[in-house]
């Protein structure tokens, strides 16, 4: 039978200087040499292994046949070329909530998503019968779901946090029949032992923002007056990192732009700066001096190159964790979680101070994306229905053909919004750095194998929501 060598079956490329190998379908990854790159290259060319062979003769002599051998008996062994694997569309079910309980901020960050805070809108702070309310929408609409999360997020949502203490308390004590888990987003600002303490002891996960060193988060994270935010945060931030140094629990989240791009020295500082979870995401705006362009791509490709390199090295060391290098070839998440992404506007959804409802908290606040309110449930079906059509990997056209198909899941429908305003459309400059990222997650876990040191996955389990 005729062997289809399709490119949308394996993926190639050169990182640091060194070849590699992923067969897209089972996640086989292999470090290989320049001959065998040369000859997968022409065997998806050719689309026959004896013209491959020959093409790579005269320049590889007898290696030619060797590498074709060993190619062979891996396809033969259903780790090159593999098939697609056999999956169904599910019927997905509410399981999380992201309660926006402050449309307000007491910071002025220039790139916020949020409008500094109240989303466009006047201040405003979530009362508690809704969130008891978006508590009993959960409960009611989680259907054979055991384990509920809940994200606290805003604005700051520690400017509502006796509304965010009552709500943990009334989830775990009203439907003790599931297991809760919380998250909350945050400055740092407000945060004082008391509010640690309480934290910590009801297991709430947190995402704390900072954006680098001094003189990096001071750029754009900034108070309303202009000034900087660093020399308040960094202390209070700090007091949670080291109260959680052996449990985890947290993850210490940065932006950065098209001015703060130095990626790589600014994860590496916030390293040195005592922080073991650390993630950093790229800005999704339309503000053409901060976003992200085709012509940035090479300089952050370098940034990326030079982040896993040392970080490779530094876990010699100590063990610690980028959130984007987190890749378990091994033990990932199964293909039927694969070919879904966030469940946003379905599993996922945002609850406005209002009680509005939203596909996510990206969304709050753009008034053609409501979905309902958590008084009369959701009342926009056929958005809904998109919604959970877009969370399925193939029903998008050029995700369903990405090599990183089943790693990034088909990516942030709301950032396809605000770039597109098409969740079907993928923001083409966010897939170009996702599939970086996931290129340098996999030259990590390849040279920590070579280095004969074991993966550990995150020892937390906090949701890393944009900010």
């Amino acid at each position: 039978m005729q062997q289809n060598f399709d490119r949308e079956r394996i993926h190639s490329f050169i990182f640091n200087g060194e070849y590699f190998l992923v067969d897209v379908n089972s996640g086989s990854l292999f470090a290989i040499d320049e001959p065998t790159y040369s000859f997968i290259n022409k065997l998806i060319e050719k689309q026959s292994l004896d013209l491959a062979e020959k093409e790579i003769f005269q320049r590889y002599g007898e290696d030619a046949e060797k590498i074709r051998k060993e190619i062979e008996g891996l396809i033969n062994e259903g780790m090159l070329f593999s098939p697609p694997p056999e999956y169904f569309e599910s019927t997905l079910t509410l399981k999380s909530l992201c309660l926006n309980v402050a449309h307000s901020c007491n910071f002025g960050c220039i790139y916020c998503f949020a409008h500094q805070g109240n989303y466009g809108e006047k201040d405003s702070l979530m009362s508690w019968d809704v969130a008891k309310r978006s508590i009993d929408f959960l409960h009611r609409n989680a259907i054979n779901r055991y384990h509920l999360e809940v994200d606290f997020f805003g604005g700051e949502p520690l400017l509502d946090f006796d509304v965010v203490k009552k709500t943990i308390q009334y989830a775990r004590k009203t439907y003790p029949d599931k297991k809760w888990r919380f998250t909350l987003t945050t400055n740092g600002s407000l945060i004082t032992k008391e509010v640690e303490d309480y934290l910590y002891d009801n297991d709430v996960s947190l995402v704390l923002s900072l954006d680098g060193e001094k003189e990096t988060n001071d750029k754009f994270r900034v108070f309303p007056n202009g000034t900087g935010t660093f020399d308040i945060v960094y202390p209070r931030i700090k007091l949670v990192t080291e109260h959680r140094k052996d449990s985890g629990g947290y993850y210490v989240r940065g932006t950065y732009t098209k001015k703060t791009s130095h990626i790589s020295q600014t994860v590496m500082n916030l390293h040195k700066l005592g922080f073991d979870f650390i993630s950093l995401e790229p800005v999704v705006t339309k503000n053409k001096e901060l976003a992200f362009s085709k012509e940035d791509l090479p300089n952050l490709r370098k940034e990326y190159e030079k982040l896993a390199k040392e970080y490779v090295l530094s876990q010699r060391e100590k063990e610690w964790h980028f959130f984007h290098f987190n890749v378990d070839l091994e033990a990932g998440p199964c293909i039927q979680k694969r070919i879904y992404g966030c469940g946003a506007g379905v599993e996922y959804l945002a609850v406005s101070p209002n009680g509005d409802i939203y596909p996510c908290h990206q969304f709050d606040g753009m008034k053609e994306m409501k979905l309902g309110d958590i008084y009369n449930g959701i009342t926009n079906k056929a958005l809904q229905e998109k919604f959970r059509k877009a969370n399925f990997l193939f029903n998008k056209e050029e995700c369903s053909h990405c090599w990183a198909r089943f790693y990034c899941s088909g990516g942030c429908l709301a950032n396809n919004y605000i770039i597109n305003k098409d969740i079907f459309k993928p923001y083409e400059i966010g897939c170009e750095l996702q599939k970086m990222r996931i290129e340098a997650a996999l030259y990590v876990q390849a040279k920590l194998k070579e280095m004969h040191i074991p993966y550990h996955s995150t020892t937390t389990e906090s949701k890393l929501v944009s900010r």
